[in-house]
């Protein structure tokens, strides 16, 4: 596969939509791009016709797209693997497939017209870490939208940041949250050690309850905890990103047993088409007038 992503899966899923899922995968392959201002009804074209191409060539790894909420016009699309070598595989197919790659290069040529700056990241799936992983993958067809929080540590202090991670999500199993947490570490592609906690919400109101969770969780850890885990944090934290970002179903590629689960959001159905004007068009100044009809 080219530099540009067409096998774009999601991290709650396993390899290829539609399989029971026993968890997010092992390898997330992340391509994350920037929207020059006023780009992003172009980049919707062009990545609703990337889509189409996938589906249209039968690709084996399905995808979601993700659409900034907050912040800077952003597309991210992640792509789920079970292993490094499946990456592999993945630029496989695209090179045994003429059509694909020519139409995935011209989709890059394109959207570098679109996009001020891209990033690509590869990070693990840190199992000891999350919170409800399987319960996540079960429930994605239904979530809309996702909280991703991007945290950079000083070098040599993840041992500290993994052991404050674990003391939380121990206090999330005491008071029984509903809310998962999926936690990955970028392998490559950021600087320093990089951790992504992500949160996946079927609505919004998961955000109005995030006071009264935070409220419960400082009881579940107790004062002294509570105040521990926030100082660590704080000393093996060197820069931290916070954003929101919707799914975006016409940029996606699922496969038919994915959409199933809800059809209505994964297969849109297409825009009303204008109604006919219903008085006469009136022939513009200057123009000729229309010949008076012939008398028998």
């Amino acid at each position: 596969m080219s530099a540009r992503p067409l096998a774009c899966g999601f991290f709650f899923i396993c390899a290829v939509f539609g399989q029971a899922p026993s968890g997010p995968p092992k390898v997330v392959r992340i391509f994350r791009d920037v929207l020059k201002p006023g780009r992003a009804a172009a980049q919707e074209k062009l990545g609703t016709n990337l889509a189409r191409a996938a589906a249209r060539a039968k690709y084996p790894v399905n995808y979601l797209a993700l659409n900034s909420v907050s912040g800077e016009s952003e597309v991210w699309l992640l792509e789920a693997h079970d292993s490094f070598a499946s990456i592999e595989n993945a630029h496989a197919f695209v090179e045994k497939t003429p059509v694909l790659k020519w139409f995935i290069s011209q989709y890059e040529a394109q959207e570098g017209e679109l996009v001020s700056s891209s990033r690509r990241m590869l990070a693990a799936y840190r199992q000891d870490l999350t919170y409800r992983g399987a319960q996540s993958a079960q429930d994605l067809p239904k979530m809309r939208f996702l909280s991703v929080v991007m945290l950079r540590l000083h070098p040599a202090r993840d041992a500290e940041f993994s052991e404050s991670v674990k003391a939380v999500t121990a206090a999330y199993e005491t008071i029984k949250s509903d809310q998962p947490l999926v936690i990955y570490q970028v392998v490559s592609g950021a600087e320093g050690p990089t951790f992504l906690f992500l949160t996946p919400m079927a609505s919004l109101k998961a955000m109005d309850d995030a006071a009264l969770r935070g409220k419960a969780l400082r009881e579940a850890l107790g004062e002294e905890r509570a105040a521990g885990v926030l100082k660590t944090s704080a000393e093996v934290t060197a820069a931290s990103e916070s954003l929101l970002f919707a799914l975006n179903p016409r940029l996606s590629y699922v496969s038919k047993e994915f959409a199933s689960a809800d059809p209505d959001f994964w297969i849109p159905k297409p825009p009303p088409q204008p109604a006919p004007p219903t008085t006469p068009v009136q022939p513009s100044p200057g123009s000729p007038a229309p010949p008076a009809p012939v008398k028998p």
